[in-house]
């Protein structure tokens, strides 16, 4: 039996900033609905937000280290407004992949979640990275297209189209 969890990855505060002026703007709206149906399953919501230890990470993590130079990611507080209560899992990830470092994998394997519905900003960031982890270590995995969103629109489609096609059931 596929025992599920809605993941939503990087709705927070710094990227709904930085994306101000391109994110559109019933992303936030389409992502609660998702939230609000997902909840009557039963099955835990998760989100993963960038946090950046300023203090490690590797002289040739060229992402981490771009990053730093902005001052952002040191907070991962949920964008305003995003549908989040007590009961639902969160986790502050210190790179793109959001299992990379953190606790995700082994509390998914302790309740026994083998299937994951993601929604996540940016396509080409955080998703890119989750999907190839999660893939290649055999969850389920569907993308809800409507809730994910990239700002260079020919790399959110070319991914939607080969690398996520490949690998998840687009919904």
């Amino acid at each position: 039996m596929e025992k599920a969890a809605l993941l939503i990855m990087h709705y927070q505060a710094d990227v709904f900033s930085i994306l101000a002026e391109t994110i559109p703007t019933d992303l936030l709206h389409r992502t609660n609905a998702l939230i609000a149906e997902w909840r009557s399953s039963g099955n835990p919501t998760i989100f993963a937000n960038f946090a950046i230890d300023y203090g490690s990470g590797h002289e040739n993590n060229m992402l981490i280290n771009n990053i730093k130079k902005t001052g952002f990611f040191r907070d991962p507080a949920p964008a305003s407004g995003l549908d989040i209560v007590d009961s639902d899992w969160r986790y502050a990830c210190r790179r793109a992949n959001v299992f990379h470092d953190t606790s995700l994998h082994c509390d998914l394997q302790d309740h026994g979640i083998n299937t994951l519905v993601m929604a996540g900003v940016a396509s080409s960031g955080v998703l890119f990275s989750t999907v190839g982890w999660a893939s290649d270590a055999d969850y389920k995995l569907y993308i809800v297209r409507d809730c994910c969103f990239d700002p260079d629109l020919a790399a959110h489609d070319a991914l939607f189209r080969t690398s996520f096609a490949t690998r998840a059931v687009i919904l």
